[in-house]
């Protein structure tokens, strides 16, 4: 019912957009898009439907809304407060906003967004709002892109009415793009990010040598640094684009990964493009933690330092696999459905191989975007 509404509010935003043009006599654009995503592997099954309309004024003014529900279905640790595990499912109910607009200053346009992101299921609540710049100038060549977003979550544990928690963080973005020539792009990046709070699982626990399992305690505030590149190259006579991309990632957790990336997308014919890529992910483990299930060292059950057992933060590598078609129905131009020739679908999937406790996993998605 949630996403009907959510459908039919789109509907009249599209509907509402259309008569307005009418009225100003200016053009008005947009989108409509939705989609479906799949994630599984050993523990948990994830599907997340998701919606988003987006316009654009005749002044240049742009504005989008989207909303989206996890349904996450995963091997409780009595998370409902029973003292029995069994398969346990929440929901995740979002929604984001955005608006911006361009600025031509002649040599120079200035692009800033504005961008709001709230979310909330039973036992957590998260706020996550920023705003974001491109400086892009000759013509249109280079772009700088600059960006701050802050978060503030409250964590609550639905076996442990006394816990209470908060998150709180800023990340800071900025990045670089050149066109090198007219068929390769360079764009380089840096992100600085800092949280404070509770970063754990209120449900996970760890074992010491005496006294009863207790709730993981890592550390209260993380530093994270995170530096990426991308080279994008179009070869004409085949239709082919390459995509070269690379992430190195360090944090104060001592946690450090490397992410090189490789994306092939080659048209096939006018309507068709197909997409593949492998990445390649290896990280450290962080320097508190036992993924290994060993109980920590200690007289007592209070630790004297932090401590946790999350496999996601021990050594571990992963290699993905991916796929995926897109398709535009041009075919439809001078037809009854004329005005949705540049709707596109598309499809894709991910199998990942991966070192960590909680095994291999398949991630998929699939929707369709219709342009007005």
């Amino acid at each position: 019912m949630r996403l009907q509404l959510a459908l039919l509010a789109a509907l009249c935003l599209l509907a509402a957009g259309t008569a307005r043009a009418d009225e100003a006599s200016g053009t008005w654009t947009g989108s409509l898009e939705g989609r479906g995503n799949y994630f599984w592997e050993t523990s948990t099954r994830v599907i997340v439907p998701e919606i988003e309309v987006k316009v654009e004024a005749p002044n240049g003014v742009r504005a989008g809304v989207g909303e989206l529900v996890d349904v996450i279905s995963s091997a409780s640790i009595a998370q409902t407060g029973s003292d029995v595990d069994a398969v346990f499912t929440e929901l995740r109910h979002g929604i984001h906003a955005e608006v911006g607009k361009e600025f031509d200053l002649g040599g120079v346009q200035l692009d800033p967004t504005v961008h709001a992101t709230y979310s909330t299921e039973d036992d957590y609540t998260s706020w996550i709002y920023g705003i974001g710049t491109d400086f892009s100038f000759d013509e249109r060549t280079n772009k700088i892109s600059l960006g701050v977003t802050l978060v503030n979550d409250t964590v609550e544990a639905n076996n442990d009415a006394a816990f209470d928690g908060e998150l709180n963080g800023i990340t800071t973005t900025l990045s670089y793009e050149r066109v090198l020539t007219p068929i390769l792009v360079l764009t380089v990046g840096y992100q600085l990010g800092y949280l404070q709070g509770f970063l754990g699982n209120p449900y996970r626990r760890v074992v010491f040598e005496e006294g009863a399992p207790i709730r993981e305690a890592p550390p209260g505030s993380r530093t994270r640094h995170n530096a990426s590149a991308k080279l994008s190259l179009y070869v004409p006579p085949t239709h082919t684009a390459l995509q070269l991309l690379y992430r190195g990632y360090i944090d104060s957790w001592d946690i450090g990964a490397i992410t090189p990336e490789l994306r092939v997308l080659q048209e096939v014919g006018e309507d068709l493009i197909v997409r593949s890529h492998y990445r390649f992910y290896a990280q450290t483990s962080a320097s508190f933690v036992r993924s290994d299930g060993s109980a920590y060292p200690g007289a007592s059950a209070m630790p004297s330092g932090p401590s946790s057992n999350d496999p996601k933060l021990a050594e571990l590598t992963t290699h993905t696999f991916g796929v995926g078609l897109e398709y535009r129905f041009s075919f439809l131009e001078h037809s009854f459905l004329d005005f949705a020739r540049n709707a596109s679908i598309d499809i894709s999937i991910d199998r990942y191989l991966s070192t960590s406790t909680f095994g291999d996993g398949v991630m998929a998605t699939a929707g369709g975007r219709l342009p007005f």
